[in-house]
């Protein structure tokens, strides 16, 4: 799946809930916009966040699950809505797809299954009148040795990019130790990717943008930790999901 989904997830038990929420956080091709174990909260969360896909587990209460799947259907077309249970009950899976259901996954979840089911939602929702979204395009740009212009190519290319219209271009300066993105575009950020990948797991896309520093040229820019030391706090997990939710939300990235 070369396009990122962005998926919300509601369920009652714990153990199961846990289970899916970490087979999602280790997709790179998948945000996990929200979580819950209410039902009654589920639709307000979809309201707010309008992600792609809504997983919802029915095992805990079958009549409020499929209810739920059924209003989710009506308030939220747009948002393809993904069955899970641990029964194989021909009737139940009936009733789910009935209710609105895309893909009904049995629990345990198996990735295999997982991946294929995020891979036809995304294949129908890439097939739909306004066709497949803009994939963000990702540019890395990495010097042989100091002082070699790396940072003076990035900013430009990020400004020039930022000009075009319905772009929106993120420059994450990954030099953790002296990067001097900062500095090129004369800004003074109020956060960095240390504050961003601390908080990755309670951002959605509005916050990220708050976060970020937007420069007169439309660039956004998530600059290097101020203290040297706050590097090592900017784990590769951690790195991994704020460059997913980057590439969801902005057209271009510069690395």
């Amino acid at each position: 799946m070369s396009q990122l989904l962005r998926v919300a997830l509601v369920d009652p038990n714990d153990v199961t809930r846990e289970s899916a929420k970490q087979l999602l956080l280790g997709m790179d091709t998948v945000w996990l916009e929200a979580e819950t174990s209410r039902y009654e909260f589920f639709a307000d969360i979809i309201s707010q966040t309008s992600p792609d896909i809504c997983m919802v587990a029915i095992d805990a209460d079958p009549s409020k699950g499929l209810a739920l799947l059924q209003d989710l259907a009506e308030t939220s077309p747009d948002c393809a809505l993904l069955a899970m249970s641990s029964s194989t009950d021909g009737q139940l899976i009936l009733q789910a797809m009935r209710a609105g259901a895309r893909e009904f996954l049995t629990v345990p979840l198996v990735i295999e299954e997982l991946v294929g089911a995020l891979e036809r939602i995304r294949a129908q929702k890439g097939g739909g009148d306004g066709g497949a979204k803009r994939a963000c395009q990702t540019i890395a740009v990495a010097g042989a040795t100091g002082g070699a212009g790396t940072t003076s190519i990035a900013v430009n290319v990020g400004s020039i990019l930022a000009a075009e219209t319905d772009s929106m271009v993120a420059l994450v300066d990954l030099d953790l130790a002296i990067g001097v993105a900062d500095v090129f575009l004369d800004a003074i950020p109020d956060y960095t990717i240390v504050d961003v990948a601390q908080n990755v797991s309670r951002l959605d896309f509005s916050l990220l943008k708050r976060s970020l520093t937007k420069h007169a040229s439309g660039l956004y820019l998530l600059p290097r930790p101020v203290q040297l030391q706050d590097a090592e706090l900017v784990t590769p997990d951690s790195l991994q999901r704020v460059l997913g939710l980057l590439k969801a939300t902005f057209t271009h990235l510069i690395l």
